[in-house]
């Protein structure tokens, strides 16, 4: 019988009670977590500015600004004309398998940058165009398309999610974990690490799609028809689309250009650029700029203005800090060190341990917060791996991949619920291909992050 001292002892009990909230969603995921650590501060486990340490990483202004320039994105229609310019093209209406690429690899580029939800919402009426237009023609195969068409697109949206570091929030809990342990991942590190990962899910979701499909046919034409219509809506360009562009843009190029610098042979530039504008002034400094240059030079509106801080999702902007703020506890009161002490006796193949927990955190997020999941296992991983002087990074950062790839039920992500709710789509189909990804996945992740590190 282990004997816990008193301070991990508490820190236990408010990791076992913020769980069993974050599980049955007692109370909206970020106040839970607000929740512990007003406990933490009753039970005299630290001095409040140390409990609420979270609220201070950097990381914070990372999630804040890039939540702010993706609302801008979404909120002037740049990622609806991005959409269509593209779909238009004659290369993605030649077949049906050409155009769920066409919908799905846009929303896959779109999720790297913006919300999966928001993504996922703004492309679902120019898929139920096609879909409905198709299900007029009486095509063969049509329920099976339209199911697979509307699959791709939350797939697509959560597995293009892991693609950048803003690409997810639990991307940026999981660096706020390891950014607690001296460990930096920039931008362009990110990218090179996860995009091989990212690009081989989607490929292989393509290629099961594609077998499905073989017998599926239609009219070119009559898609290129309502893809132009939708193309029409769209205004002339406006300028506050063009100001957003420009922001945008400035915001990625900042973001990796420390590590391009690098690359070139300038290392030392490279890190004094990252120094004096780390990625996450970069976000504040261009989620500024929104509201400081107007889209109306006489009456002087700026792009963004008070009202649209409201559409941050500050939810889990404070689930992120206040986890970051447990994970803290778990280190600081020795629970990590008892839990991993615990532990050691059961590592004997790091190899087969790190595969099973790769395929439990995915089965996890597929009934819990894919945030939550990793503020509960990142913290104690870590500090297992660290008591017994193993290597917590890569593991660490298959945790964070693995969140992001709930694909079998409509509750597991905001993605499929939302394309769930259209009717198109049986259970049975959603979790028999959801089941396929999250297999391939933890085969995918293991083979990336472990054995190619």
């Amino acid at each position: 019988m282990v004997n816990i001292p008193f301070e991990p002892k508490v820190v236990l009990g408010i990791l076992i009670l913020c769980i069993f909230w974050w599980l049955f969603e007692v109370v909206p995921l970020g106040i839970t977590g607000l929740f512990g650590l007003l406990l933490a501060v009753f039970y005299g486990i630290a001095d409040v500015d140390k409990v609420f340490i979270g609220f201070s990483n950097p990381v914070i202004l990372l999630m804040i600004g890039s939540f702010l320039i993706a609302h801008s994105v979404n909120k002037y229609g740049l990622d609806k004309r991005i959409s269509l310019n593209i779909l238009s093209k004659d290369f993605f209406i030649k077949s049906p398998i050409r155009l769920i690429i066409g919908f799905s690899s846009i929303t896959f580029l779109l999720s790297m940058w913006l919300s999966n939800t928001a993504t996922t919402a703004m492309m679902l009426p120019i898929v139920l165009g096609v879909v409905y237009l198709l299900k007029d023609e009486k095509i063969y195969g049509y329920k099976t398309f339209a199911s697979f068409m509307l699959l791709s697109i939350a797939y697509s949206a959560s597995i293009g999610g892991i693609g950048t570091i803003v690409g997810s929030p639990t991307n940026l809990v999981g660096l706020g974990f390891l950014k607690e342990e001296g460990i930096k991942i920039d931008f362009f590190q990110w990218m090179l690490l996860m995009l091989p990962i990212a690009l081989s899910m989607y490929v292989i979701m393509i290629l099961y799609i594609g077998f499905f499909l073989r017998k599926v046919k239609f009219n070119p034409q009559e898609i290129k028809t309502v893809l132009q219509k939708e193309k029409e809506k769209l205004p002339k360009i406006s300028r506050e689309e063009k100001i957003v562009a420009a922001v945008f843009l400035l915001a990625v190029f900042l973001w990796i250009l420390p590590s391009f610098i690098e690359v070139l042979g300038f290392e030392d530039i490279g890190k004094q650029i990252s120094k004096k504008i780390p990625e996450s002034i970069v976000a504040v400094l261009c989620a500024g700029l929104l509201f400081l240059i107007p889209k109306d030079l006489k009456n002087y509106q700026t792009v963004l203005t008070v009202e649209d801080l409201k559409e941050v999702d500050w939810n889990t902007v404070i689930l992120f800090a206040s986890g970051i703020s447990i994970g803290k506890l778990i280190s600081s009161s020795g629970l990590g060190e008892i839990i991993a002490k615990s532990l050691s006796g059961y590592i004997t193949y790091i190899p087969l341990l790190l595969f099973i927990l790769i395929i439990a955190i995915i089965l996890l997020t597929e009934i819990n917060s894919n945030t939550a999941t990793v503020i509960i296992f990142a913290p104690i991983i870590i500090a297992l791996l660290k008591n017994n002087q193993i290597d917590f990074v890569y593991p660490t950062l298959a945790i964070i991949v693995a969140a992001s790839f709930a694909f079998m039920f409509p509750i597991a992500t905001p993605p499929n619920a939302i394309v769930y709710s259209t009717g198109f789509i049986k259970l049975q189909d959603m979790v028999k291909f959801g089941l396929f990804l999250n297999a391939v996945g933890s085969i995918v992740i293991y083979l990336f992050l472990i054995l190619l590190r």
